[in-house]
């Protein structure tokens, strides 16, 4: 029994999806990896968000809930308290991102940036509020602005070069 080649098609999307795939795991080993990614003012840049929103603009939201649960499963590996946090809220972010994306944005940059930023703010917020002042944590309001604001800032530098690099990189698979 003979296979047949691959259509242009299939190839671009295994190229593709390969090729997500592995910045997942790449990006989880520099966010999760201590010394890898520059410290400012005890906060590093969360690059699985950002990577999981860009994801998903670029899938099906099927697909992009499946990078986004294995984004986060990597991230809740490495974690103290490991309880799916991560793997839930990153496919939810993928998943959202691919629907609007399908359904009512356009997939440009600043819709990108709009959603990233979004999912920054989002995750870091319900980060606090859930982990810090449920949990009745003392200077609850202090951590917020010491370290989720600077990481949140710190994370929004990286999503425009993430973005761009994506683009080009899709881009020049499908040629």
């Amino acid at each position: 029994m003979k296979r047949e080649p691959l259509s242009k098609k299939q190839k671009v999307l295994y190229e593709t999806r390969t090729l997500f795939a592995l910045l997942v795991l790449v990006c989880a080993m520099l966010q999760n990896t201590p010394h890898l990614t520059l410290t400012i003012l005890g906060s590093h840049p969360l690059i699985l968000i950002p990577l999981v929103v860009f994801i998903g603009m670029f899938e099906k939201a099927i697909v992009a809930a499946l990078y986004g649960m294995f984004a986060g499963i990597l991230w809740d590996v490495t974690v103290a308290a490991g309880d799916g946090y991560n793997a839930l809220i990153l496919m939810l972010f993928a998943t959202v991102a691919s629907v609007l994306i399908s359904y009512l944005m356009r997939n440009n940059i600043s819709t990108a940036l709009l959603l990233s930023l979004s999912a920054i703010v989002i995750y870091l917020l319900l980060h606090w509020f859930i982990f810090v002042v449920c949990s009745g944590a003392t200077g609850g309001f202090i951590t917020l602005v010491t370290f989720y604001l600077p990481t949140a800032v710190y994370t929004a530098v990286f999503a425009p070069l993430i973005y761009i690099l994506l683009r080009a990189v899709l881009r020049k698979i499908k040629e």
